[in-house]
């Protein structure tokens, strides 16, 4: 069923397909509410939340139907997920849940995550945003699993910082909370430090405020997609016999897609410029002579 009744701690999952996001949910309500697929084939349809049972009755997780690495998403699923959101209240985190096997974002989770920030255009989105690795086992020394999870967030931290420059044109250095947990272990098998790392996340959801409770009237989400678009312009501003100056602008544009599917750019910008000089090649001599 359906329902936020009692809801305290509202959790948005996000993720490739097969990376465990259904799984993930189960695990966190500690109920099979979600259908779980096995394979590459899309299992969760459409964005749809439950509350956990007993003392996680006041926790709700909404899953999304897994984004493909590349191609379009699909328009429906995102129509639906975007109607969906905007009828809930309460939401706390964005959870990017990635497949410890993962190197890189996938561009298709980068988009996500813009669509994401524009539907809760709030002044501190980034501080709601954080990644939950599945499968990451622990049947290993402490020290190797410490070196992989080093390893995981010296690689991802930077792919974050440089979409939050993308979305936003922020440059908070924010450090994401990570959490680690395997989704895999044999049942009746310790898995004490994913539970842990679950309790962890729920902890730090709980203090965050609601993401719709921050929302500025002014800030209404206006946009389904922005892409930024960049080009060269070269301007000549100096030219002489020896050689020509140029100044070489790198601009940029934003182009927006809204919700009804209208088109519009911003202005070209200019976001840099450096000068170049060229000399130019000596004049080759006509041959003639000239009788004195």
């Amino acid at each position: 069923m359906n329902t936020q009744q009692g809801k305290e701690t509202s959790l948005l999952l996000i993720g490739g397909i097969g990376d465990g996001k259904s799984s993930l949910g189960n695990f966190i309500l500690e109920n099979n509410s979600f259908v779980v697929g096995y394979g590459s084939e899309p299992t969760t349809q459409e964005t749809i939340g439950y509350n956990g049972r007993y003392d996680k009755s006041n926790v709700f997780v909404i899953d999304t139907p897994g984004i493909q690495e590349s191609g379009e998403m699909d328009e429906n699923k995102l129509n639906q997920m975007i109607d969906y959101l905007k009828e809930q209240e309460g939401t706390k985190a964005v959870i990017i849940v990635l497949n410890f096997n993962t190197e890189i974002l996938s561009e298709n989770i980068k988009r996500m995550v813009k669509l994401l920030c524009n539907i809760f255009p709030v002044d501190d989105f980034w501080k709601h945003v954080c990644i939950v690795w599945t499968n990451c086992s622990y049947n290993k020394s402490e020290n190797e699993v410490e070196e992989q999870i080093k390893t995981k967030k010296d690689k991802i931290n930077p792919e974050l910082l440089n979409l939050i420059k993308e979305t936003t044109r922020d440059e908070e250095d924010i450090e994401f909370p990570m959490f680690f947990v395997d989704l895999q272990s044999d049942e009746g098998c310790d898995n004490t430090k994913s539970e842990n790392e679950i309790k962890n996340l729920l902890n730090w959801a709980y203090y965050l405020t609601p993401l719709d409770k921050k929302r500025s009237e002014k800030n209404t989400p206006k946009y389904k997609k922005v892409e930024p678009q960049e080009k060269e312009q070269t301007e000549i501003i100096e030219v002489n016999d020896d050689y020509i100056k140029l100044r070489i602008y790198r601009i940029e544009r934003e182009k927006r897609t809204g919700f009804d599917g209208e088109i519009t750019y911003t202005e070209w910008k200019v976001i840099s410029y450096q000068d170049k000089t060229e000399v130019k090649p000596p004049q080759k001599s006509s041959g003639k002579c000239v009788v004195m």
